[in-house]
């Protein structure tokens, strides 16, 4: 099955895609768009995302996340044994992961075009009224 095949079948149910209509939840595209050039385990995805993006979420939605694209074959792990301390499961971006990624941005970038609509409307409505009301 071809890469866009595969993820195409996860498009009917809710999975690591981008949803229709407007997006609620970017944790999906979050972690796929930080794993796309860097293999990382739990704790460094949960520290990236609040130091970088600050994106904050508890650790049982990250790791259910993660699971919940690994299952549809987003993204694989293995564990990485340290030297020091416990083995880390480390993830990282399958081809169909790269592809629901593909998705996701042209997704959001819908999202974004339509938000930038609505913020022109809404400023070509609401700018006059305030300036002259400030005028006053």
């Amino acid at each position: 099955m071809f890469v866009e095949e595969q993820v195409a079948v996860h498009a009917g149910r809710e999975s690591g895609l981008p949803p229709k209509g407007t997006p609620k939840n970017y944790l999906m595209a979050w972690l796929l768009v930080m794993l796309k050039d860097h293999n990382l385990h739990g704790y460094e995805i949960m520290k990236e995302l609040k130091e970088k993006f600050d994106v904050v979420t508890d650790p049982g939605t990250i790791y259910r996340a993660l699971r919940q694209l690994e299952r549809e074959g987003f993204i694989s792990s293995w564990w990485d044994p340290k030297d020091q301390g416990p083995a880390r499961r480390v993830y990282t971006v399958t081809e169909s992961g790269s592809a629901a990624l593909r998705l996701w941005s042209v997704a959001l970038e819908q999202y974004r075009s339509n938000l930038d609509q609505f913020f022109s409307l809404y400023a070509s409505k609401h700018e006059p009224a305030q300036r002259a009301r400030n005028l006053a």
